[in-house]
């Protein structure tokens, strides 16, 4: 599986109809409407928003499109099939559409979109796709510096800290970091069911 590492924004004109690609990246259904959302935003004139993405959840890929009121299969389909082809995961693909007074059939919506689609697609750069978990460490005060360096090292990322008696760090990890951490710290607390 790959995702998206960038992102890319690309346009072209088929026939009076302008239509500009996205890629797009999100982790849950809701961070893919928020993008999708600021899409729109962006073109508020604009005649349709065609999309696609999948998901990673605890029952596999779950892969989605919308047409966007286009005929159906004619726009989100076109997109899916990049998605798919290139198994990208964790993102999607959007196409903008402003309808330039000239019907271009139900083949020619599918060649607009797909290849809006692709021309975004090229222009992103696709990374191997890395499973993340979140977990939470319960450390000394004197410990967070280091720990912090060393979930950096990981390409890990802290997502939040509280301070108490000791402190709570909660951390984003690639999967197969988790025995390293546990390694260099066995003694830490890591709570896994996040």
């Amino acid at each position: 599986m790959n995702c998206f590492k960038s992102i890319s924004i690309q346009e072209q004109t088929i026939q009076k109809s302008r239509f500009i690609g996205y890629t797009f990246i999100g982790e849950t259904k809701q961070d893919i409407l928020r993008v999708l959302q600021s899409i729109a935003k962006e073109h508020p004139h604009s005649s349709h928003l065609a999309f696609a993405y999948q998901l990673k959840s605890e029952h596999g890929f779950e892969p989605y499109y919308s047409d966007a009121g286009e005929p159906s299969g004619t726009a989100g389909k076109p997109l899916l099939q990049l998605i798919d082809a290139h198994q990208i995961v964790s993102g999607g693909i959007g196409v903008i559409r402003y309808y330039g007074g000239i019907n271009l059939g139900t083949g020619g919506l599918t060649r607009a979109y797909g290849g809006t689609g692709k021309l975004a697609l090229t222009h992103s750069v696709i990374e191997p796709y890395i499973e993340y978990i979140k977990l939470k460490l319960t450390i000394n005060y004197n410990e967070l510096d280091n720990y912090i360096h060393v979930i950096h090292s990981m390409n890990g990322s802290v997502l939040d800290k509280a301070f108490d008696d000791k402190v709570s760090l909660l951390i984003r990890l690639p999967d197969n970091a988790l025995d390293k951490l546990k390694a260099r710290f066995p003694m830490t607390k890591i709570n896994h069911s996040l």
